[in-house]
Formats: structure tokens, sequence, C-alpha cells
């Protein structure tokens, strides 16, 4: 299985006289809130890379399943259940989980 390569799209970025080439600027979105929202407003060679790089660890993993839900339940298992964490806020709404 090959390894997953995101196209890069170069352009010049400047900041205080200083330039450079970034070739992954391309794939922020400015609507990120509304992406983490609605999975389908995330760029589509975007999403088809992210795919792709999922299916790749799936394949490479796949034989340490077991020792992965080992690790988890240990960790799980140090967690207090009465645990909050920190709150979320969401315009006028604070969230606590």
């Amino acid at each position: 299985m090959k390894i997953p390569q995101l196209k890069k799209k170069s352009e010049t970025k400047s900041c205080h006289n200083i330039s450079w080439e970034d070739n992954y600027s391309w794939i922020h979105q400015n609507n990120i809130l509304e992406v983490l929202k609605d999975s389908s407003k995330l760029l589509p060679e975007v999403k088809k890379y992210l795919e792709e790089e999922n299916s790749y660890t799936e394949f490479y993993l796949s034989d340490t399943k077991n020792i992965q839900k080992k690790l988890f339940d240990e960790i799980k298992g140090r967690i207090k259940l009465d645990d909050e964490s920190l709150p979320y806020k969401d315009y006028n709404y604070e969230y606590w989980t």
C-alpha cells in the first residue's frame, strides 16, 4: 500500500517583509467551525486525502488491535469517572462534560 500524498499547491506568503512558500495553505478552510459541525463542507480533495490516510493507518496497524484495546482500557481505568472536562464555549453557551 502506498503512502497517501497530499498535493502541493505553492503559494507565496509574506509577513513583516519576509516571504516564504507555503505548499499546503490551500487546505485551510475559513469556515472550519462549520466543517467541524458538518463534514460535508470539507474540501473534497482534503476529505479524499484524509480517507486515504485513515485506510493506510488501518492497514498497517490492523495487527495491533488487541494491544490498542488493552492500552485504551488501561488508560480509561486510570481516569476518575466523575472528572469533568474544561468548558466548551459555543457563542453564548458553555458546555461541560
